[in-house]
């Protein structure tokens, strides 16, 4: 009678258990878009203002290392998230990297609206809205990785 009791507890218990590793962790999501904005923000600050206007509007490419610098930032917010929450990595990557995007278009907005005072033309509103995507579609991706580098999940 005693074993069935212990049992049901330690069921009921792992059923508990699993169900919390599901529920969606806005530390874990915040650890990740942080990490995602750590190195995005100051690149992005540094690609809005070389020599005085963006990168992508000069002749050079160097804002392609720009890109693939927050390309990669993403991914290791993917990667973090994905560690730490392996049962829901897809899940809390993706919140996380709607909240960085959400901070980064705020800002980019913020800056052309009150700051540089310029128009928002259509071309730089799509550009934006191909970027987020991307970004959420990557830091995804980077989930899958670090699913598969946390202990227990091979």
């Amino acid at each position: 009678m005693g074993d069935k009791k212990l049992g049901a507890r330690s069921l009921a218990s792992e059923r508990e258990s699993s169900s919390q590793k599901k529920r969606l962790s806005w530390l874990d999501v915040s650890l990740s878009a942080l990490v995602v904005l750590v190195v995005t923000v100051p690149t992005m600050a540094v690609e809005e203002d070389w020599h005085g206007r963006p990168m992508i509007d000069q002749p050079s490419h160097l804002w392609l290392a720009a890109a693939m610098l927050v390309l990669a930032a993403f991914v290791a917010g993917g990667v973090i998230a994905g560690y730490r929450r392996p049962a829901t990595a897809a899940t809390h990557a993706t919140v996380a990297a709607v909240v960085a995007v959400a901070v980064l278009l705020l800002g980019a907005f913020a800056r052309r609206h009150w700051f540089v005072h310029e128009d928002l033309p259509g071309s730089v509103v799509r550009l934006w809205c191909f970027g987020g995507a991307i970004a959420i579609l990557v830091s995804a991706a980077g989930s899958q990785v670090g699913r598969r580098l946390a202990p227990g999940t091979r």
